[in-house]
This record gives structure tokens, sequence and C-alpha cells, in this order.
């Protein structure tokens, strides 16, 4: 099977290896259009690592994920031991070492191919056409990509926030289809306390996003909250442009997270933060008001912070000084 584009290129193997017909644009078919799912002979399969991998990163795999990403009609390998979860993990096993930092490749694949990839399956308006497996499929490469940002979250690869960030957008177009999935780390009506938990539905019983808690959930379980607090605590090279990356992903979740959460891990960030803005000169101020994009990262920044200050009883001031400053900014 075979993740396709828009509303076509599918191509799935019947049992006995022949290839199914690919259903033209527009038509319907019993086996729908799917993402990341076409095996082809030689390719499905491909160089798994192992969990103590040592190789280089695959550089045929990432060959293969490019072209396929790249064609008119696209295909993102999603399935498992497909290209995109193989590199996913051959970039952990390269980022246990270190070693990620010395491999172009595995740099490119972070600036290109996984960005490509989770843009295309996260946001394409193709997501509505495909089946449960290949969203389950989806859900699990998104889960590898969890566990690399944590391992890289001290390193501040910003292409890699800007995914985690598609990850955990509430509002894509994976995360509403797939609404109604229920929380595994959460359950409904299982009694546990906000302070064991990390995130859990808004609503148990309409659109839970059950898949989302459990990334966030996830991301907390294998230290990534604790990782971000630190991060900021070492202000060393905290740049706007890297603020927003860090903190952007959480003001999105803000009403998902627990407030032990929020107490923890972003209120002491949100003493960070103003801090480190107030801290810039008018000049420097002035030079990024010039620069748009920067721009609009300190408004996002102030944004983000403002939102999960709000989920926080009694922090109206808070809310109101970033407010202050957002004017201040753009004055």
């Amino acid at each position: 099977m075979t993740i396709a584009t828009r509303t076509d290129s599918v191509e799935e193997n019947d049992g006995g290896g022949n290839q199914a017909p690919t259903p033209q644009p527009g038509m319907s078919s019993a086996k729908d259009t799917s993402p990341g799912g076409t095996v082809h002979q030689g390719e499905g399969g491909g160089t798994s690592c192992s969990p103590n991998c040592t190789c280089k990163f695959p550089l045929e795999k990432l060959a293969i994920l490019d072209s396929k990403i790249s064609s008119s009609r696209w295909v993102v390998p999603v399935l498992p031991e497909q290209e995109l979860e193989c590199l996913i993990k051959a970039a952990i096993e390269l980022c246990k070492t270190n070693s990620d930092v010395e491999s172009e490749p595995c740099q490119r694949f972070y600036r290109e191919g996984l960005t490509v990839s989770f843009t295309k399956i996260l946001t394409d308006d193709a997501v509505h056409s495909w089946k449960y497996n290949i969203h389950n499929c989806i859900y699990n490469n998104c889960q590898k990509l969890v566990e690399l940002v944590v391992l890289k979250l001290g390193q501040d690869v910003i292409p890699l926030l800007d995914v985690l960030t598609m990850v955990f957008n509430p509002c894509n177009t994976f995360h509403t289809f797939n609404s109604n999935q229920q929380s595994v780390s959460v359950p409904v009506n299982s009694n546990i306390p906000d302070e064991e938990v990390f995130a859990r539905p808004v609503d148990y019983y309409k659109n839970q996003r059950g898949w989302l808690v459990d990334l966030i959930n996830l991301f907390g379980n294998m230290g990534g909250f604790q990782a971000l607090l630190e991060r900021f605590q070492n202000k060393s090279t905290l740049t706007i442009p890297l603020i927003f990356a860090l903190i952007r992903p959480f003001g999105q979740v803000h009403e998902y997270l627990t407030l032990p959460t929020i107490l923890k891990y972003f209120m002491p960030i949100l003493e960070i933060i103003p801090e480190i803005l107030d801290n810039l000169t008018d000049d420097e101020l002035k030079r990024e008001a010039k620069n748009e994009s920067k721009n609009d990262a300190i408004a996002g920044v102030i944004k983000s912070c403002k939102l999960l200050a709000a989920c926080v009883p009694h922090q109206e001031e808070t809310v109101k000084q970033l407010e202050i400053f957002r004017l201040k900014i753009i004055d």
C-alpha cells in the first residue's frame, strides 16, 4: 500500500503480489487512497535499523523518500519499515551518540524530507480519503517524531521544532479527522489525577482528540517538558526565533495541558521569557520590528505565553503585562 496525494495514487498489492489498478483522480475505490502505504518489490521492507544500529544514515532510503514526496503524484511511505519510519529510527540512533550532527544527509532529512512528509500527512486534504490503518501508521510515525524531538530538544534544531508544531496543532487536518479517537493514556472514567499526567482531553465525549493527548503525554513521559524547562533556564543563545520555535507547540495545546504541568514547567518559563524580551534595547527592538518574520515571532511568543498564563487562576496581571509588552513592541 502507498500513501498517496490528493484523491488518487494509491498502490496496493493483492495477495498474489500483483499490483492493483490505481484509481484515477476523482474516482472512489474500495481500496481508496492511502497515505504512505505503497510497497513495491524491494522497497517495502528495506534497511530497517536494529535498536543498537551503528550504521551510517541510510542514503538509499533517503533518496527513495525524496523521490516519492517530490512527485506530482506524491507518496509518503508511512507503513512499518517503510522509508519514513526507517529514516526517523536511523536519526534517533545517530542522535544517541550525537553522530547526527556530523551527518549531512541526516541534517538534510531534518530540513527537507521530514518536514515535507509531515506537512503532507498532517495537513493535506487527501487525509480525508485514507483508511484507518494508514491513519494509525501516521500516528505511529508521530510517536517516533516526538521521541526524536525530545532527544534533540537541547540542541536548538528549529526544523524539528517546526515539525513538532505541526504534530501538536489540534486544528490540523489529521487531528481534526481523528478527533473522536479515544485517549489511551487518559481513558474515559479512569479517574487519573492531573498530577500523574501531562495532558488530558478537554471533552471526553466530543472531539476528544485522544491521539493528540497521548502524543503530549508521550512527550512528557520521555522527559520533554523537563528538557524544555532546562533549555530556557540555560539562557545562552536564546534568540527570538528560537524562543518562538520552542514555545509555539505548547501555546497551541494549552487547553489540553494539565494545571500541574503548566505550573511546574511553563510558569517558570513565563518568568524567563519577558525578562529576555525586556532586556532587548530599543535599537534591538527596532531591528526586530523591521524584520517582518522576527516581528511575527515576537508577537507569536507573547500570544503563546498569554494562552498558557490564562490557564492558571489569578494570572490576570501576567496576561496584562504581556499584552502591554506586545503593544510596546509594535508601537
